[in-house]
């Protein structure tokens, strides 16, 4: 059976929940004899990764532009900025199933030319949600930033039962997203996240600190780190490890100078997996109620 899967970013390395969900899904998908046809956006610093071609039976990259001018579209940024002319071409050529990833990549899902295809689409949020919560929690004092996500809540929401019309079946990462796409499509399912841990590794007796790592650059999870040094950490001398990608530079000022809390920006594989196996607690605090919380 082959299969194309379109990402809305490069999957490896996995070292954040979107991507370590497609990327172990496409390991699965392999290990189940599935030709697995890829097709991923390139953008900021991640790039091609040899490693794919381990699971897949062909990869394909598309440079995805964010000029500014997409703005102005009436398709939600994350949606206008991943339709690509070269991926519906690719598409066209046989007659295989599409698996979207995300409503960011469902930005064709509606086009004529495969109108006939068996066409799915994994929902990684309520994407019109998720980005209304990002702009009631982005301060007054970015009100382009904060007017960026409203403005894109209203279009995800707008677009939503047209994208539902189009795909043939819905699957959700999570049991609450179930619930919500299931009252608008009766095609939903139910798929818990994959991942790459099939054992227990934290060690015994008692760890070092307590962590809490996240991709730091998503604005919900450095508004939680802030929050647990500013609220919580501030009145204990207990250890704190805070891991992530990318911190903000309030976050980076927050930690500078607290000899009990210790910043890890952008560790790789090995040392992520390290802090998790020594750490006494690993902590989750979220806004969010959407999607699924994965760390690599």
């Amino acid at each position: 059976m082959f299969l194309h899967i379109v990402s809305f970013d490069i999957p490896y390395p996995a070292n954040y929940g979107g991507v370590i969900v497609i990327f172990n899904q496409i390991k699965a998908l392999h290990a189940q004899g599935v030709k697995v046809i890829l097709h991923c956006y390139q953008y900021g610093d991640r790039t091609p990764q040899p490693e794919l071609a381990n699971y897949c039976h062909e990869i394909y990259y598309y440079k995805r532009s964010r000029s500014l001018f997409y703005q102005l579209s009436l398709l939600p940024f994350i949606m206008r900025t991943r339709q690509s002319s070269a991926l519906l071409k690719r598409l066209r050529k046989d007659q295989h199933p599409i698996l979207f990833e995300g409503m960011h990549t469902a930005g064709l899902i509606w086009h004529p030319s495969i109108r006939s295809r068996q066409k799915l689409l994994r929902m990684h949020n309520i994407e019109w949600q998720y980005y209304e919560s990002l702009s009631e929690l982005t301060p007054a004092t970015a009100p382009l930033e904060k007017a960026y996500y409203f403005s894109e809540s209203i279009k995800l929401q707008r677009i939503e039962p047209k994208v539902l019309l189009h795909a043939d079946e819905i699957i959700t990462i999570s049991g609450t997203d179930e619930a919500y796409y299931r009252a608008l499509k009766a095609n939903t399912y139910y798929i818990p996240a994959f991942h790459p841990n099939t054992v227990v590794e934290s060690q015994l007796g008692r760890g070092e600190y307590v962590l809490f790592h996240g991709k730091l650059s998503v604005p919900d999870n450095d508004l939680a780190a802030i929050w647990l040094v500013e609220e919580v950490f501030k009145d204990f001398d207990i250890p704190f490890v805070i891991a992530g990608m990318a911190p903000s530079e309030q976050l980076r000022e927050l930690v500078s100078g607290k000899e009990h809390i210790r910043l890890v920006e952008n560790p790789d594989e090995a040392e992520m997996n390290s802090l998790l196996a020594n750490a006494q607690i690993n902590l989750l605090v979220s806004s969010q109620s959407s999607g699924v919380k994965l760390s690599s």
